[in-house]
């Protein structure tokens, strides 16, 4: 009974996360993440921002429903941890200066709970710990590739 109370908890917690995640992206713009080129399509940029945060949590919540492991808390919590460590640290290099820092730490937030969903059946946190690492790697490629394709970033 514990184990599908849990697992329960985590897909409330995956589906509460997806529902603010859509708020967020719907109430933030372009500007405020200091991006130069204006998207071709506001639209666009902004389905491109849901799409990459549901994807990652679609496999968040398919590993949860298929693993068997027992969801443990403090993986979620030191996945977590390592993401925004590393997702701030890399911050100060990566943004420009005209961005709204309080966008850029609700995103970083929001990259360290995805991450801690997608270890959250982890039996052993410091497997968690080099996973979340990984994780921010491939969650910001996707975002990355995202803003390439709606038009919002640009090499040139």
């Amino acid at each position: 009974m514990e184990k599908i109370t849990s697992k329960r908890d985590v897909g409330l917690g995956i589906l509460l996360t997806w529902c603010v995640y859509i708020v967020f992206a719907l109430s933030t713009d372009w500007k405020d993440y200091g991006l130069i080129a204006k998207p071709e399509g506001y639209l666009r940029w902004t389905l491109a921002r849901l799409s990459t945060v549901s994807i990652w949590l679609l496999l968040a919540g398919l590993l949860l429903w298929y693993r068997k492991q027992q969801v443990n808390w403090r993986s979620f919590i030191y996945s977590s941890i390592v993401t925004a460590i590393i997702a701030f640290i890399l911050s100060g290099s990566l943004v420009s200066k005209g961005v709204n820092h309080a966008v850029i730490t609700g995103t970083i937030l929001f990259y360290a709970v995805v991450s801690g969903f997608l270890c959250v059946t982890i039996r052993k946190p410091k497997i968690a710990v080099f996973l979340g690492m990984l994780l921010f790697a491939a969650q910001f490629v996707l975002n990355a590739f995202a803003h390439i394709i709606s038009g919002v970033f640009r090499f040139h």
